[in-house]
């Protein structure tokens, strides 16, 4: 990417070179999220001022290429291991990372968003950012896992942990697109019982949302608030 409101550019590059704390991931898959193509088209241009080129793309699943000489052995990370990339890279000892908030860290930075993305072949990532894997997944059903997924359920998560979910309670999905389908399969998983409705405009998604878990489904398009409840 050469610069905002420009299509991007396919072209050779360099193999990365790794820090003595990073490890060089083969990609194996990387996910386009609707903020790719917010920052390709320009939305961010205020906020982010990156140096031309970059390489986007931070839903990213690979393969261990290489590891770093300092990467400590506890990180247990071999050359072959299949990971996924945890895309918000805090500073670790600000108080937003230390509530585990990493993606909102004041100091942090995202790959695709500056540090190089997974639109390559080869992506450097700091060793903490790394999940690895002990059954080999799919790439696509693997990459989006890394944003999409992980939006759906930090929010169920802290849901649970705040006491609001369980047997007696009803949580309720609006959209069944790719995170409303994540929500309800983490919402069936972590909340103990609770009651899942998906409320949606499309009738083949709330299918979808049936056949991952939905207890109830309610299509809102053309209903009035009275008609809902």
């Amino acid at each position: 990417m050469y610069g905002y409101k420009q299509p991007l550019v396919l072209e050779e590059i360099e193999t990365p070179d790794i820090s003595p704390t990073q490890v060089l991931v083969r990609v194996g898959g990387a996910g386009m999220c609707r903020s790719d193509v917010q920052l390709i088209d320009g939305y961010f241009q205020d906020a982010i001022k990156p140096t031309f080129p970059i390489t986007p793309g931070h839903e990213i699943a690979g393969l261990v290429e290489a590891i770093g000489s300092n990467v400590p052995e506890t990180a247990k990370l071999a050359v072959g291991d299949q990971v996924v990339v945890a895309a918000g890279w805090g500073d670790g000892i600000c108080r937003q990372c230390r509530l585990g908030n990493e993606q909102i860290c004041e100091h942090g930075s995202w790959p695709g968003f500056g540090p190089p993305g997974g639109y390559a072949e080869f992506v450097p990532v700091p060793y903490r950012q790394l999940i690895r894997l002990e059954k080999r997944m799919k790439w696509e059903e693997l990459a989006p896992l890394t944003d999409a997924g992980v939006t759906p359920y930090r929010g169920i998560k802290k849901l649970r942990a705040a006491g609001v979910l369980g047997p007696d309670r009803v949580m309720a999905v609006f959209g069944a697109s790719g995170l409303g389908s994540y929500a309800v399969q983490y919402a069936k998983l972590l909340s103990s019982g609770a009651a899942v409705v998906v409320f949606a405009r499309n009738e083949e998604k709330l299918t979808i949302a049936k056949q991952r878990g939905a207890d109830y489904v309610i299509n809102t398009r053309g209903k009035s608030l009275a008609d809902l409840r």
